[in-house]
């Protein structure tokens, strides 16, 4: 902490995502482009999914930015802390990896860690707890913004919408967790299916409406190429590729539209603690 105080400001603030490293999380995908239009993130600074969010491309990133919005899925090791990870779309980034001299990054200001059970552990000799977020302050980031548990997919990526809205009206980091959490708590079922749903869903079904541009293409191009041939063989699996892809994405459509409309007949719908009360601001403030 002394070390994090001590450190000058830093003179330039980039921002980068990395977004749904396993193609599983279509709220977190929603939430990554929030903010992205929030702080206008150029799109090489945002890492999408399977193709992009891989170990290399992560590590790279953090020595571009100095604000990492990380949402995907991670892992806390209760047995073993230094194998809690962060699960990407090739492989696993440690907290042995992060806490180790070669992981160190001095112009790193903001982490916000938007996965499970990133400030999950036990204490042991000391009070301090072993975690993902930790690491990144060991690493040298100023703040880190982590989970005590498993949380909702749905709920995280709304409060992470809050938090770097209230972040860009001035407030303080812990300040801005603080009313993040109760935005989420008074969000009314109401304002949810107004508002959340259809942004939501107009964003599904603008990626639907890009990937099947994307797919005539590819399809257009398969027709091209002689059959038994490595061309044809490379579009076709590029096609079938897509072809996934977008029955992932309709699958992921209709789950949301068959939780959504009961959390909104509710009066307020992430009222319980469960939902807002295991985001944890650790570092400066």
């Amino acid at each position: 902490m002394q070390y994090c105080q001590l450190r000058p400001p830093l003179s330039e603030i980039n921002y980068g995502t990395v977004e749904n490293a396993d193609d599983t999380l279509p709220n977190a995908e929603f939430e990554c482009e929030q903010i992205a239009q929030l702080y206008n993130i150029p799109e090489n600074l945002r890492l999408k999914g399977r193709s992009q969010a891989t170990v290399i491309n992560y590590r790279q990133l953090l020595k571009q930015v100095q604000v990492l919005h990380s949402s995907h899925h991670a892992q806390s090791r209760l047995d073993s802390p230094l194998e809690s990870c962060l699960l990407l779309a090739d492989g696993k980034i440690t907290l042995g990896q992060i806490m180790s001299p070669g992981f160190r990054l001095p112009n790193l200001s903001d982490v916000f860690l938007s996965c499970c059970e990133t400030n999950l552990g036990i204490a042991g000799v000391s009070d301090d707890i072993l975690s993902l977020s930790t690491g990144f302050l060991c690493a040298g980031a100023r703040s880190v913004v982590s989970t005590l548990w498993s949380v909702s997919d749905l709920a995280t990526a709304l409060f992470c919408i809050f938090y770097y809205q209230n972040r860009q009206a001035g407030l303080s980091r812990p300040e801005a967790l603080r009313k993040a959490q109760i935005e989420l708590r008074t969000l009314t079922g109401k304002t949810l299916a107004d508002q959340y749903q259809s942004d939501l869903n107009n964003y599904l079904k603008q990626q639907l409406k890009q990937l099947d541009a994307v797919r005539l293409e590819a399809k257009a191009q398969l027709k091209q190429q002689a059959k038994n041939t490595d061309g044809y063989r490379e579009w076709n699996a590029e096609v079938l590729r897509l072809t996934i892809i977008e029955n992932k994405i309709k699958g992921d459509r209709d789950k949301i539209n068959k939780v959504l409309p009961s959390l909104c007949l509710e009066a307020f719908p992430f009222a319980k603690p469960f939902y807002w009360a295991g985001f944890i601001c650790s570092g400066l403030s």
